[in-house]
């Protein structure tokens, strides 16, 4: 059964050399989401460059980054292993301008250092680059450290749930369902009348014309505003005449009359907008003559 959930956008930053921790700290956010997500109305949702960033021109592929996932983030996560990564045009690497992008917009940043043995191919300058960042880090606050993918992963999950304290997030708001909503529907009604032409044959034509809106939903329908559009390829719609603009309670209709004799065209676009609350609808419906 679906449920409503606040959602949490969790970024994942980190230099290209922590694949496995990546990996793992995904799957604690998916385990969370699979024990708590129902019963605390949250769901975290992880968010990697190498996955949600899309590509674009304009601007430096660390800009691109910031825009679409760092300034979105609700929770950040970096992790560093043995590597700092590459500068950036405002910071000593990308992850670093991450996490002082995020830190300084007020959002919670989590920093796991790894304690594994540095691998024999590590790059010294990058491993002598991340210390000197560390200690800087460490000026601003109390940053982790882990033995492993599994151990991160755990302590990602506790520092999950700090948050989720900090925030406060409460109940989430209940959301209308479309049996609460207003349901606009469109028809085309019309009067058929007989008549006799120079020969005395008996022939039919069509007379007042109407656009008929029927609200079909549980909440009224308010400053019901309509227009009649064409459609490609079927000749001029027929024109709406009169600027009225009712509230169509629940069970009930309004209807406008259609200038049929200016049209020609069968089949047009009815568009529906309307408001409820500070809410506003849009519905577009095709009819036929």
């Amino acid at each position: 059964m679906p449920f409503s959930a606040h959602v949490l956008r969790v970024l994942i930053a980190s230099p290209g050399d922590t694949t496995a921790e990546r990996d793992a700290v995904t799957e604690a956010l998916h385990g969370w989401n699979a024990a708590r997500a129902e019963r605390e109305q949250v769901m975290l949702l992880p968010r990697r460059w190498e996955t949600n960033a899309v590509p674009r021109l304009g601007g430096s592929a660390q800009s691109v980054i910031n825009d679409q996932l760092v300034d979105r983030a609700d929770i950040v996560i970096a992790l560093f292993d043995s590597r700092l990564g590459m500068a950036t045009a405002a910071a000593v690497s990308g992850t670093a301008e991450e996490i002082e992008r995020a830190h300084a917009a007020g959002r919670p940043v989590h920093v796991y250092f790894s304690t594994e043995p540095i691998p024999r191919d590590a790059d010294l300058g990058q491993v002598q680059a991340l210390r000197s960042f560390q200690e800087q880090l460490s000026k601003l606050g109390l940053f982790g450290t882990y033995a492993s993918p599994e151990d991160l992963g755990h302590q990602v999950r506790q520092a999950i749930e700090g948050d989720l304290d900090l925030l406060g997030l409460g109940a989430v708001p209940r959301r209308p369902s479309g049996r609460d909503r207003a349901v606009l529907r469109a028809r085309y009604d019309s009067e058929r009348e007989q008549y006799r032409d120079d020969r005395g044959a008996v022939r039919y034509r069509t007379r007042r014309e109407r656009l008929v809106v029927t609200n079909a939903g549980e909440a009224t329908a308010q400053r019901v505003r309509v227009s009649v559009e064409s459609l490609a390829g079927q000749g001029t719609p027929p024109r709406l005449y009169g600027d009225e603009t009712p509230d169509i309670i629940p069970r009930s209709e309004f209807s406008w009359p259609l200038m049929g004799a200016l049209g020609d065209g069968r089949a047009f676009a009815v568009v529906m907008r309307w408001t409820e609350g500070d809410d506003e609808f849009t519905e577009t419906q095709h009819l036929s003559r």
